[in-house]
């Protein structure tokens, strides 16, 4: 139906407070802009590794738009919104922003069609259902709006386009605890819904002494593959995010079954690039396990919400590079974590993105307003093969805090950082990592650990210049394949190859610094991984403890309770290095 500007503002009014899961654009579905603004080349040539270029006004799932002359716009309505009506715009391709007063009454722009060019988004109406908003004559004409669903849907994504931009997806879910797709063969004017994808409640057992939160399969990200069909990612209670595949644009969903991504009760973000390449943002991340208060009713805390991952594949989603590091969340270690800037959800899943050049990426992550960030960098930062760090950027680059006992404000713990920074003992000006259990009841694990990142690689090499001191106990190596805890009480159970560091092992017999050395092929899982120290071969050989689909990209070591009562002596890390190694 038609409608005037009268009727909209009657429309949004009512339902302002309901339409804050309005959705926007996401690069896998801005297929037509243009680009006529002036390309900034010092900018774009320059980035490669992720650089923070601004604050995102609102959740980081919805927001995020480029416009058809290139303009960046991030809108501000979400769950955690900034107050008033406006939108974050750039027209340098991301390098700057500036805040834009928008009217109240008009709905911002989203994704446009590829066929039309007219602008689409659906928004949930609480009770009153499922609408389509829809433009007339681009983002300053008119709009048309048409009831889609008379049940409300949660978290409505952007559109994302398929069999060459004829059929338009916007994933969603609902009350029914359930994944599912709408879908328009007619540029947005009517729209079918798919069956309902439902995942296995998570049922607690093993490492688990409780059962997490059971909200079923939501916030669902769906591509396009090569060959016709649709896939779909899902937040899940489970370690994995579950995965199910439409062979016919989105009316029907096969089975949900676990994907290759770890991730738990956190949003996953997939598209595809330019050149056809996919892109994937999520939290590759395992939480604590649960206690035995949690009974899967919402009681859970957050416990891996402190970074978000990227990864792009060249084969269409059947082998992946990257697996790095994002952002780390800058209030990780804040003794107020959980209630400095007010009680709400905080951490850094959900993510969207658009590419206003060929391989560079803009990306918005984030919910809380203290946490989320606007993020530029270049897809060759993806397929580096090696990394080092020296802490001569501090620890910046180091996941390392202790949780305080005591759930704070929503679903939240107060945090510690478990380890200390030393000045060098030899080498003025450079630090050391200096890191040993410490007993503390007040903690809920008392574990001390530092979890550090590297590009994944299926044959690497991993280095590290370490000192033991006499007494130096209750110290473990984990190389493994996702983000976990520092003081993560599973951790050594669940890597992928687990080293203990005590002298007698390692066949270190003073206090000097060594060079400890793994080496691994997990194309070869029968071959056990190397250890060297100083360069020569140890008789340990380690295996794989646990199998992995993408290979190693992570680094934990722990400090856990010695043999002895007295406090033990500390591990001392002074450099770290990984990179790939050709197969044997």
């Amino acid at each position: 139906m038609k409608i005037s500007v009268y009727f909209l503002r009657t429309v949004m009014t009512i339902f302002g407070g309901m339409c804050g899961l309005m959705s926007v654009s996401s690069a896998a579905a801005s297929g037509i802009a243009r680009n006529p603004l002036p390309r900034q080349g010092g900018f774009l040539d320059s980035i490669h590794a992720p650089v923070k270029v601004a604050t995102g006004p609102s959740d980081a799932y919805i927001g995020l738009s480029m416009m058809p002359d290139g303009e960046l716009r991030h809108y501000n309505y979400g769950e955690q919104a900034d107050a008033g009506s406006f939108y974050l715009s750039s027209r340098d391709h991301g390098l700057t922003w500036r805040k834009v007063s928008s009217p109240r009454d008009m709905p911002q722009a989203d994704v446009a069609s590829r066929v039309s060019g007219e602008y689409v988004r659906l928004v949930n109406m609480g009770a009153d259902g499922v609408y389509c908003i829809r433009t007339q004559g681009g983002p300053k004409g008119n709009r048309t709006v048409t009831k889609v669903d008379s049940i409300g849907s949660i978290m409505i994504k952007p559109p994302v386009f398929a069999r060459d931009g004829k059929l338009m997806i916007v994933a969603a879910h609902g009350g029914e605890k359930g994944c599912y797709t709408y879908v328009s063969d007619d540029d947005g004017l009517t729209w079918q819904r798919s069956n309902t994808v439902v995942t296995p409640p998570h049922t607690g057992g093993g490492f688990h002494k409780g059962i997490r939160w059971n909200h079923g399969a939501v916030e669902p990200t769906v591509v396009e593959l090569t060959d016709g069909r649709l896939w779909m990612l899902m937040r899940t209670p489970h370690d994995k995010h579950y995965e199910a595949f439409s062979e016919d644009g989105g009316l029907t969903w096969s089975e949900p079954r676990q994907s290759r991504f770890y991730g738990t009760i956190t949003m996953p973000t997939i598209g595809r690039l330019k050149d056809g390449r996919l892109i994937f943002f999520w939290c590759n991340t395992t939480p604590l396990p649960e206690l035995p208060t949690a009974n899967g009713v919402w009681d859970d805390v957050f416990t891996n919400r402190d970074v978000t991952h990227v990864a792009i594949s060249d084969d269409d989603g059947k082998t992946w590079r990257g697996f790095r590091e994002l952002m780390l969340d800058p209030m990780r270690n804040e003794s107020d974590y959980a209630l400095r800037g007010g009680g709400i959800d905080r951490g850094m899943h959900q993510a969207q993105f658009v590419e206003p050049e060929p391989g560079k990426i803009v990306a918005a992550i984030g919910q809380h307003p203290l946490h989320r960030a606007i993020v530029a960098f270049d897809t060759d930062w993806l397929y580096e093969t090696e990394r080092t760090d020296d802490f001569s950027d501090s620890l910046r680059n180091w996941t390392t805090f202790n949780y305080i006992k005591g759930i704070k404000g929503h679903c939240s713990y107060n945090r510690i950082n478990g380890v200390e920074l030393k000045a060098h003992p030899d080498r003025k000006g450079q630090n050391v990592l200096s890191l040993r259990y410490d007993k503390a009841d007040s903690l809920v694990s008392d574990i001390r650990g530092a979890v550090w990142n590297f590009p994944a690689l299926r044959q690497g090499e991993f280095t590290a210049s370490i000192r033991l001191p006499e007494g130096a106990e209750g110290h473990t190596m984990v190389l493994n394949d996702r983000w976990m805890n520092p003081c993560d009480t599973v951790a050594r159970y669940e890597g992928i190859y687990i080293l203990p560091l005590s002298r007698k092992e390692l066949g270190i017999k003073d206090d000097r610094w060594h060079t400890l050395t793994v080496e691994w092929d997990v194309d070869r899982p029968s071959d056990k991984a190397i250890v060297r120290v100083d360069g020569r071969r140890r008789k340990i050989k380690l295996p794989m403890s646990n199998p992995t689909a993408d290979g190693i990209s992570y680094v934990h070591f722990l400090a856990e309770p010695g043999e002895n009562d007295s406090l033990p002596a500390p591990l001392f890390i002074e450099r770290v290095a990984a990179k790939e190694r050709q197969p044997r």
